[in-house]
C-alpha cells in the first residue's frame, strides 16, 4: 500500500508489519555506495522509490521503468556575459544585463532585424525587419527653430 500518506506515531504505539512496510520502510530514502549496490539490493523497484548514491552524491528516483537523477548539477557550469552584456555566474541564480550604451552605432538597412517586446502578446520577444516597421511614409520633415 505505497503512498498511504503520513502517520504520526506516539509513545507506546504498536507497529505491525503492514504499518512498518507502509509508513516506515517504503517512505525513506535509501542510501547506497553506487548504482550497482542499489540495483543489487533492490531487484524489483517500484514507482516512487528514492535512493541516494554516495559515489556521485545523486538523489535518484524510480519512475516505474528506470532510475533517474532527481537532483543533480546538470551540465551547465556557467552563464557568461558576452559582448555588450554584464553579469552571469557559475552558481545560484544569475542575471544577465544588456549595456545598450556600450554598443556601437549603425545605420540600419531594410534587411536588418530588431527585437521587440510585443505588448499585444504578453510582451513576448519577437523580431521584425527594419523594412517591415509599420511607419507611414511621412516624406520630408523640416525642423523649424
Amino acid at each position: 500500500m505505497a503512498g498511504a500518506g503520513f502517520k504520526t506515531w506516539t509513545t507506546g504505539d504498536l507497529v505491525n508489519a503492514s504499518d512498518f512496510n507502509t509508513y516506515v520502510q517504503e517512505q525513506v530514502v535509501m542510501v547506497f555506495a553506487d548504482s550497482s549496490a542499489r540495483d543489487s539490493a533492490i531487484t524489483s523497484p517500484t514507482e516512487g522509490m528514492f535512493a541516494f548514491l554516495k559515489d556521485t552524491d545523486t538523489l535518484t528516483y524510480h519512475n516505474g521503468s528506470t532510475w533517474g537523477s532527481f537532483i543533480g548539477e546538470g551540465d551547465i557550469t556557467a552563464v557568461n556575459a558576452g559582448s555588450g552584456m554584464s553579469g552571469g555566474g557559475s552558481s545560484g541564480a544569475v542575471t544577465l544585463n544588456v549595456d545598450v550604451n556600450g554598443q556601437t552605432s549603425v545605420t540600419p538597412t531594410t534587411s536588418d532585424e530588431l527585437l521587440i517586446a510585443d505588448a499585444s502578446d504578453s510582451n513576448n520577444i519577437k523580431k521584425i525587419t527594419v523594412g517591415n516597421l509599420p511607419f507611414a511614409d511621412i516624406g520630408l520633415v523640416i525642423a523649424l527653430g
